[in-house]
């Protein structure tokens, strides 16, 4: 266990650069950053919520109890986006821009808690004299979700009613769009994406249930119903536990294919309705072939050239 307060921030503020830097290579534009520390440690009551999103990504973090606490928190977060141009491979023409986006949240957390009954005098008056009893046994729950459709993954740990906790948490969510890039005729380059769900414990847990689970969605059709990955574990008592989950998958640029009829900018799909002369079907059965050769072709039967 790497002890807790302000010993912990070297190491863990290099691993946010790390994942920052994955969307800050050339090309990629940073649209927001958001960093948030801190660094507690006391005696009383307490209670946190933290829910950090972008457009596909979450992180939960929540926690109460009484007793002491001595706590250290880090959380990253950005976007960054990337303009290029796909390119038809007939024409070597470049096509209306698009965007593509990229996304991280990083999360580490490192807490000691011992629960105690805590008693607290208000004011002056009627609480002056009757003080308030603050007796909650400890909860702490983390959850990390990535919603892009190649990844669809859960991660949830929770400790519940425990006495005390001694816990290292680390979760990293990315997602990363694929990028195709066009350049020539015969080849074409592309930066693949990446979709990422991790999460990483060390813990101990004193007379308390703790909860680890992981979900990975199915098939399109039946995405919670018959799930890729699924695993629940209970743990109720006195445990150490150590683990780290997972979920990786790369996001393959498609190239840019030429279109099956190469006409102004974009191909035929992008042609205005009055310029399309001729329609697919047409085009296919050859009725614009016929029309266009007229008498000049008395055999159609042999090839023209």
């Amino acid at each position: 266990m790497i002890r807790v307060g302000r010993t912990m921030n070297a190491g863990a503020a290099l691993v946010l650069l790390i994942f920052m830097a994955a969307s800050a290579s050339a090309g990629w534009v940073q649209l927001y950053e958001h960093n948030f520390e801190q660094d507690v440690e006391g005696e009383g009551y307490t209670m946190v919520y933290q829910n950090v999103n972008t457009p596909t990504l979450e992180l939960q973090n929540y926690m109460h109890g009484s007793g002491t606490m001595d706590a250290a928190t880090l959380i990253s977060s950005n976007e960054s986006k990337i303009k290029y141009y796909p390119q038809d491979l007939n024409t070597q023409v470049y096509l209306p821009a698009e965007y593509a986006y990229s996304q991280n949240i990083s999360f580490l957390e490192q807490n000691e808690m011992v629960y105690a009954p805590v008693a607290m005098a208000y004011g002056t008056g009627y609480y002056e004299k009757n003080p308030i009893v603050y007796n909650s046994k400890l909860k702490e729950k983390t959850w990390g979700k990535n919603y892009q459709g190649e990844v669809r993954t859960s991660m949830h740990h929770q400790i519940e009613y425990a006495a005390a906790f001694k816990k290292d948490v680390g979760v990293d969510l990315q997602c990363k769009e694929p990028v195709p890039t066009t350049t020539s005729k015969y080849s074409s380059s592309h930066e693949n994406g990446v979709g990422l769900a991790r999460m990483r414990i060390e813990e101990e847990v004193t007379e308390g249930t703790v909860h680890i689970g992981e979900l990975v969605a199915g098939s399109e059709d039946y995405a919670w119903k018959d799930p890729k990955i699924e695993i629940e574990e209970d743990y109720v008592g006195t445990f150490k536990i150590t683990k780290n989950m997972e979920y990786c998958a790369t996001k393959y640029a498609k190239k840019v294919r030429p279109d099956w009829l190469s006409c102004c900018v974009g191909g035929y799909g992008e042609m205005e309705d009055y310029d399309r002369v001729w329609g697919e079907e047409e085009i296919f059965d050859c009725t614009c072939r016929d029309v266009a050769w007229g008498d000049s072709w008395p055999d159609k039967s042999k090839a023209q050239y």
